[in-house]
């Protein structure tokens, strides 16, 4: 053979051999939750199985930091693999955006620095919103900061961002202030370079109206992350926002269109005019369809039906703007469980206000805080559930007001799109599954009747955090519902991932509610929901038992080799204290997915608690399983990275 064919053969296997190691292990983690449905889970993942994570065990590997910001950020990390830099490099670059407004790209595998770009100045989390009034729990009146408990030393961009892998662009929502403060600030869309973090456009300020409202018209709060949606050949981002203060004057819940076209606000939609509705799940995006409807659950709220939708289930429908016509945002659908009005026993079934006519307003709480009641005057009531277990059931005396903060968007909804049903949830605990071909368009009139009201749901809704024994989750009277289990709340802040289960052939959801264990039900293709197991670890455990107990309850992510039942893992955190009042400590925990312990409950693999490893528990924010890695954002400042014991 000649040297020159020799040549050319060497030539061409270094080639090859060179491209299959630049091919990563890992997948693209482009949007909240892994993808639109807001699943949570990876479904290729070929190194954490069962048995590697429980026979070798996990060890944190490094601590990636996140700049600017003591608490770190409240984004999830997102990862793009094999981009190529400026330097002709190859890497698997994560996005940790900062609250303070300082973005980096990292390696995914080692956390080295690749760019770092700083957008504008943040708002300064100790910056008082409005007249400053001190309360005995200091939760209680008008606020001196946007957070009551002031854990968060910056605002900036606090959802996360979405990227686009054709492009390789990231989109992110940030809070921008010349002088720091909230009354000054304004929301800017950031779209970025994700091979080295320069800008592609300048900063797009979020601005819109609707009906009679104005985005621009008070301190909002956007804490729902970011969707990328492409509807015959039309990129759209949308993303969701609330209001600082839930009850102020002007609160409201917004929807807004970007067009990736042009870099543009293509539409905005207020989900009431001035009466609260606010979107925020936790944390969680939009969920969208591949048909591009959009789903989310509104919070503290007035509704009739109509421009109010607080403490709903609503579709939304996007139309790109066409010859002669402006883009538009607008509810198709919804459904709706109550009002708050009826909830805290103020107005009589039938609701009969009048849209837009508020009653006696109470003082203005930010998004999230904790419920405003008083246990001193509590009702008790004994029962046991269906397990066999006493429930102390205490119905706290309700406060009074424009509404209470029952939240029922407390939660992202776990959309399973292929049976069509959206299982939505918040914090009373109660899952309603819902079809997505038809959400019943509740009217006042039907809250008059709770049980017809509940039959448009896809199935009956069940107690999904917690079992309180005999009490219907779908009563007449909604105040029925006013209680907490033992004292303690049973709120759900997460989203409950979803996992296709190839033992019991059914899809299946994961939720881990405040004060309680982590849940796995089965969901038929009909959307009835199942009881299966749950862990016998708690959240917030140093706590619970002291009334009301602690926040926000666990946040997970699953992953598996495709169907591979011996492969599913989840892996969750926890707090040990109240994390809505204090920084805490967490817990890391993963389980086998599919097969239970020898005692029924949901089986560890592997415990941090176990083995001293410590960390800052990060309020919102899920793992992210990816490539043999776990990334756990805490608030040391930083994000944890996770891979089995070599």
């Amino acid at each position: 053979m000649k040297l020159c064919h020799l040549l050319l053969i060497c030539t061409f296997l270094f080639a090859v051999a060179e491209n299959c190691l630049s091919q990563s292990t890992m997948v693209p983690w482009l949007t909240r939750s892994a993808d639109n449905s807001r699943s949570g889970w990876n479904q290729h993942e070929t190194i954490l199985t069962q048995a590697a994570v429980e026979s070798k065990g996990i060890v944190r590997a490094t601590i990636i930091p996140v700049l600017g910001d003591a608490r770190g950020m409240e984004a999830q990390p997102l990862i793009l693999p094999n981009v190529k830099l400026p330097d002709g490099s190859t890497h698997d670059v994560m996005v940790l955006p900062s609250m303070a407004n300082i973005v980096r790209g990292v390696d995914a595998h080692d956390g080295a620095a690749l760019w770092s770009v700083t957008l504008d100045t943040p708002i300064n989390g100790n910056t008082p919103t409005g007249p400053q009034k001190t309360a005995p729990d200091g939760c209680v009146g008008n606020f001196p900061t946007i957070d009551c408990h002031a854990i968060n030393d910056k605002w900036g961009v606090l959802s996360t961002g979405v990227i686009d892998p054709d492009t390789q662009r990231v989109y992110l929502v940030s809070w921008i202030s010349p002088d720091g403060t909230p009354q000054n600030g304004k929301y800017f869309v950031f779209v970025l370079n994700v091979a080295d973090g320069t800008r592609i456009v300048a900063p797009v300020l979020v601005t819109g109206t609707s009906g009679a409202e104005s985005y621009s018209s008070t301190m909002r709060k956007q804490r729902s992350s970011l969707v990328l949606t492409n509807v015959n050949g039309r990129k759209t981002v949308f993303w969701a926002s609330g209001t600082v203060q839930e009850t102020g004057n002007r609160a409201a819940g917004w929807i807004f269109a970007f067009d990736c076209a042009t870099n543009s606000i293509a539409a905005a939609l207020a989900t009431s005019q001035g009466e609260g509705a606010g979107i925020w799940m936790g944390g969680q995006g939009l969920t969208a369809d591949d048909n591009g409807f959009l789903y989310a659950i509104t919070g503290n709220g007035d509704f009739d039906g109509k421009t109010q939708f607080g403490e709903s289930f609503v579709k939304v429908q996007y139309t790109p703007a066409s010859e002669g016509t402006k883009a538009s945002l607008q509810v198709i659908d919804h459904w709706t469980p109550w009002t708050d009005l009826v909830r805290s026993g103020q107005e009589r079934l039938p609701a009969t206000k009048l849209a837009g006519q508020s009653a006696p307003s109470e003082a203005a709480k930010p998004v999230g805080s904790r419920m405003n009641l008083s246990l001193k005057d509590a009702t008790l009531v004994a029962n046991i559930n269906e397990r066999g277990k006493p429930v102390l059931l205490v119905f706290p005396k309700m406060a009074s007001g424009n509404w209470s903060d029952e939240d029922w968007g407390s939660a992202g909804p776990a959309c399973i799109f292929s049976i069509g049903v959206c299982v939505a949830t918040g914090k009373d605990g109660i899952a309603y599954p819902i079809k997505t071909a038809n959400l019943g368009g509740t009217t006042p009139a039907d809250l008059a009747n709770a049980k017809a009201n509940c039959a448009k749901l896809a199935a009956p809704p069940v107690w999904l955090t917690m079992s309180p024994g005999p009490v219907d989750p779908c009563p007449p009277n909604p105040t029925k519902l006013n209680f907490f289990p033992g004292g303690d709340t049973a709120h759900l802040h997460m989203t409950p991932v979803q996992f296709f289960d190839p033992v019991l052939k059914s899809w299946t959801i994961f939720a881990w509610g405040e004060n309680s264990q982590l849940h796995k039900w089965a969901v038929s293709s009909t959307g009835t929901l199942t009881y299966i197991a749950q862990s016998n670890e708690f959240a917030s455990a140093d706590v619970r038992g002291n009334p009301p107990g602690g926040m926000p309850g666990g946040f997970c992510s699953g992953s598996s080799n495709g169907a591979d039942s011996n492969s599913a893992i989840l892996v969750c955190t926890i707090p040990y204290g109240d994390a809505n009042a204090q920084v805490v400590n967490g817990r890391l925990l993963v389980y086998d997915a599919v097969h239970l312990a020898t005692d029924g409950s949901l089986k560890v693999l592997w415990d941090s608690q176990r083995f001293a490893v410590t960390f800052l528990f990060n309020k919102f924010d899920p793992p992210v399983i990816d490539g043999g890695q776990i990334y756990v954002p805490n608030y040391n400042g930083g994000v944890d990275l996770y891979r089995l014991v070599q």
